[in-house]
Parts: C-alpha cells; structure tokens; sequence
C-alpha cells in the first residue's frame, strides 16, 4: 500500500494564503471601524461657530467706492411710530 503525503509546497502555499485572507478581513474590518472617525475628524461642517461679529469687516465693506455711491436705505417709521 502506498500512503499519499500532502506536498510541502502545498502546504506552504495554502498556509500562507490563510494568512493573507486573514489579514485582508482584519484590515478591511479596521478600515470600516476607523473610517467614519476619520471623516468626522476632517469635516469643515462640525467646526463650532463663532457667534461673535467681526463688526470689522462691516466698516471695510462701507468703505469700499462703489458702496458709497449709493443711497442709504429708507427706514419705514409706520412700523416704529405706533398710535
């Protein structure tokens, strides 16, 4: 009778590619878990606002030319002035 032994080289190659699968899974497990914290970390739309006015940037935008040229905004004192 003769015994059949698995090769070596088939054991090498199944051995190693147990582990590359293996190690796909975890990276691609680590990457879904991690992702998201990372695009959390680098949205512009979760800064926290100032609520502070810049009352600097009013007085340069009045002070432009083409600002200047025109007329002031009427005011509507029937809404202020009430009987």
């Amino acid at each position: 009778m003769k015994k059949t032994k698995i090769s070596f080289y088939f054991l090498f190659i199944a051995f190693f590619t147990f582990i590359t699968i293996f190690i796909v899974i975890v990276q691609k497990s680590y990457n879904n878990l991690m992702g998201p914290i990372k695009e959390v970390q680098k949205s512009n739309l979760l800064n926290p606002i100032n609520p502070n006015l810049d009352t600097s940037i009013i007085q340069q935008v009045e002070s432009r030319p083409e600002y200047s040229n025109q007329l002031p905004l009427p005011v509507n004192s029937s809404s202020s002035a009430q009987p």
